[in-house]
């Protein structure tokens, strides 16, 4: 019942049409660990620099967030700035400030060596792999990529994907990873790289999953309030990767409600900046929003 998570714990910048943060708490490891933290036993393999706040460690620790894999290095934190203009469907980069990331070399604490799911989340795939041959036989091993690295390490990036379960994308890069318009037709071709299932994001269209056989598609829950996207596709990936480590077999079934379970997350997230909403957020309020979400997608019995 545990989860670990390779990925980015950074400090962000943010604009959106709602209001400005400077470097708040961010990170694809950050943002993944606490929606994964909702379910089961969380660690994180990552690094920071001298710079980050004794608050923001504090923080895991009192949430119960093993960060015996975090690196603690000289120099400041992988800080990133951006802004968000008003339908909020792609972030517009004003700096990225790689910082001790640069030296980033994952190293997966024993404490973590017999997680059940190990989660890749967005950084460099040849650091995926390293970490990846650094577990003892995880019952799942889910990764997440972007387009940076499809352009420009797509040979390693298919190389480590054949060491992986479950790949989550969005509807952009596996356009790009395949060189095939059409979602659906290109799902397969993932198949074909290694992965045994795919997960295709697409923001406030929902997401698709495909398993080689059958297709599950979950809408996104309709918000009226949309405060700051960043971390809704790592939180997605956490809480799919959390509901999965606390579940009792790893049945068909158990994937769709882990895929309604990171939709259902990933809608709190971007209801505030940095963690605000994402940390209080409690398995009532999931369940009480799924009750919405199935009202909403039921369908009736004849045409």
């Amino acid at each position: 019942m545990s989860v670990t998570i390779v990925g980015t714990v950074a400090l962000d910048t943010i604009e959106t049409p709602v209001g400005k943060h400077e470097r708040i708490l961010g990170g694809s490891a950050t943002f993944a660990g606490t929606a994964a933290s909702i379910f089961s036993n969380t660690s994180l393999v990552s690094i920071v620099g001298k710079d980050f706040p004794q608050s923001h460690i504090d923080y895991f620790k009192n949430r119960n967030i093993n960060i015996d894999g975090i690196e603690m290095a000289e120099g400041n934190t992988f800080h990133w700035s951006g802004y968000y203009k008003d339908d909020m469907n792609q972030a517009y980069t004003v700096a990225t400030e790689l910082n001790v990331l640069l030296d980033f070399d994952p190293v997966v604490p024993e404490s973590a060596k017999n997680t059940k799911i190990a989660f890749l989340a967005n950084v460099d795939p040849v650091l995926q792999k390293k970490a990846i041959e650094q577990f003892n036989s995880p019952d799942l091993v889910i990764l997440d990529s972007m387009n940076f690295w499809i352009e420009n390490n797509v040979e390693q990036l298919k190389d480590t994907l054949k060491l992986v379960d479950v790949l989550i994308i969005n509807d952009q890069e596996i356009r790009l990873l395949t060189g095939i318009k059409n979602i659906i037709e290109a799902m397969p071709k993932i198949l074909e790289m290694g992965p045994k299932r795919i997960i295709v994001k697409k923001g406030e269209h929902g997401s698709i999953m495909f398993n080689g056989k059958d297709y599950f598609i979950c809408p996104a829950f309709p918000l009226e309030k949309l405060v700051d996207p960043t971390g809704a596709g790592d939180s997605f990936a956490g809480g799919f990767s959390g509901y999965l480590a606390q579940a009792d077999n790893l049945d068909e079934e158990t994937f769709k409600k882990a895929v309604i379970v990171g939709a259902l997350v990933s809608s709190f997230t971007v209801q505030g900046f940095s963690l605000e909403t994402l940390k209080n957020l409690t398995k009532d309020q999931l369940n009480e929003k799924y009750e919405k979400l199935k009202n909403f997608t039921t369908f009736p019995n004849k045409i």
